[in-house]
């Protein structure tokens, strides 16, 4: 009983009570603890589609553009940022310096998210890209239809449409 009331209260906080540039599509299920961010950018925004799950503790910030696609699901604890901190020591301490805006994260349908797994700025991972628990992901797979895993991702898998397997590249 308790878990349906907190399921419902974090409900109608994701939907009525976020910053207005946070879309969130209303068959989205979001749980406890997750983080939107987005910083000062007016026109910055993050788009959650139907059907996402996204996990327990699961960070997400930007400061341009961050997109999730039909039925995708993010685990718990995964991050996904397009922001850098500057580092500059001429500028003074880090955290004083201003925000960089890398690039705008794109994930496409039915893209998976392992546990604690990150995506980093620029990033655009097509559908049905599976990335394994722990992963970095550095750089982009727009093709899709790939298991990722490692530090940084690599390609560890393909799926075959003609034999509709997944094989060893």
């Amino acid at each position: 009983m308790f878990s349906r009331i907190k399921s419902l209260f974090y409900k109608i906080k994701y939907l009525y009570f976020l910053d207005r540039r946070v879309k969130i599509d209303k068959t989205a299920f979001i749980h406890h603890g997750a983080t939107f961010i987005i910083r000062e950018n007016t026109s910055a925004v993050i788009e959650i589609d139907s059907g996402v799950y996204i996990g327990r503790y699961a960070n997400i910030h930007t400061n341009s553009k961050i997109k999730i696609g039909q039925n995708s699901v993010l685990s718990d604890y995964v991050f996904l940022s397009t922001l850098a901190h500057g580092m500059e020591p001429s500028a003074g301490r880090i955290l004083s310096q201003p925000d960089i805006d890398k690039g705008e994260i794109v994930l496409g349908d039915n893209v998976f998210l392992g546990f604690s797994s990150k995506v980093l700025p620029g990033i655009e991972l097509g559908n049905w890209t599976i990335v394994g628990a722990g992963a970095v992901v550095t750089k982009s797979f727009p093709d899709g239809f790939v298991m990722i895993a490692g530090n940084p991702a690599k390609v560890i898998k393909r799926y075959d449409i003609n034999i509709g397997k997944w094989v060893t590249p």
